[in-house]
């Protein structure tokens, strides 16, 4: 047994498991996994529930696999077969959840803590205040697509606590995907303001585009393919403002502009094989852009400029060498 095993055992028989736990997160902090996980599972063998919930939440945030996919929601329903209303784990479930796609039954979990809030606090100190568990229920709403849904408890957010540059981002945000641009932009702009952020600029250059305003919103989306690395893990939006700077420069009649952005959005998916539906149907329709334009003959598509042909001549040369050793190895007795 190592050292650090053994001082964590002795604080637990010491009856001091809090010491254990912190002992336990120096070994994260220095990137020590192996003790990290090791502390934690003696902690689990002598129920000490925050060891629990601290296992589920590395494997939520940090392992690379997420336990093969799994988000840390098996030590969460752990957690909750002792304490069922904890508003904390109930919040951690509710993001396993939405991770894994089940967003219904992710946001089951926050309604539940959102509803039972004030008995549950009695309970169990929650870390998270009431205002932040609506916050979490309108950012699963907006993770799930329901749009209007999500209008809906950010009207109700704001009337409990008053707007903040939170709420005024994903209110503009959700104002323009229910198509009211004209104040979507009201509302970025406030957000923007505040802080530059690529989901800000992405937004109010959708608003711009709906609204007809192409050289604003390619402005707005260049801002963002200036800081695209920012959004290496979204490919939805990264995917997003690529597109439509090109459709905004073939409104604006600009071609040789346009198809720059649609060989950058082309190659960008093709990668990934098969896509889900949305970003296909944006594959496709660069796809057919990029043909329309170049059909036009005006212009080259420079990308494929860069790939390199053989000439019919020295096409012609290298089967004639190839053919020729086929008959030498034949004659040689090479079948």
């Amino acid at each position: 047994m190592n050292k650090i095993a053994e001082t964590a055992k002795k604080y637990i028989a010491d009856s001091n498991p809090e010491e254990a736990l912190k002992l336990a997160r120096k070994r994260h902090v220095k990137d020590d996994i192996d003790n990290y996980l090791m502390i934690l599972d003696l902690l689990i063998e002598d129920n000490y529930l925050p060891a629990v919930e601290e296992k589920g939440a590395y494997f939520q945030y940090y392992d690379e696999s997420h336990d093969a996919g799994d988000y840390g929601e098996k030590y969460f329903d752990q957690y909750l077969t002792q304490q069922p209303h904890s508003i904390n784990v109930l919040c951690d479930k509710a993001l396993s959840k939405s991770n894994k796609g089940n967003h219904d039954e992710a946001l089951t979990c926050i309604d539940e803590a959102l509803k039972n809030y004030d008995d549950y606090s009695k309970i169990e100190k929650p870390r998270i205040t009431k205002k932040e568990v609506l916050m979490s229920k309108i950012k699963l709403l907006i993770r799930a697509k329901r749009h209007d849904d999500a209008l809906r408890y950010l009207n109700q957010y704001e009337s409990q606590y008053g707007p903040d540059n939170e709420s005024d981002l994903y209110k503009g945000q959700m104002l323009q995907k229910t198509g009211k641009n004209t104040e979507a932009l009201e509302y970025l702009n406030k957000s923007l303001q505040n802080e530059n952020t690529l989901a800000g600029f992405n937004a109010k250059a959708d608003a711009l585009y709906e609204l007809g305003n192409y050289h604003d919103a390619l402005k707005n989306y260049l801002i963002c393919i200036g800081n695209e690395n920012k959004a290496e893990v979204d490919l939805e939006l990264k995917t997003n403002f690529n597109y439509k700077a090109a459709f905004c420069c073939v409104n604006m009649g600009n071609d040789a502009e346009a198809v720059k952005f649609l060989n950058k959005t082309i190659n960008m998916l093709n990668p990934y094989g098969r896509l889900p539906k949305d970003l296909e149907a944006i594959y496709q329709k660069c796809s057919f852009e990029k043909e329309r334009i170049l059909k036009k003959g005006e212009v080259k598509d420079e990308e494929f400029g860069k790939s390199r042909f053989l000439s019919l001549k020295t096409s012609a040369i290298l089967l004639a060498v190839v053919l020729i050793l086929y008959v030498i190895l034949r004659y040689l007795g090479y079948h």
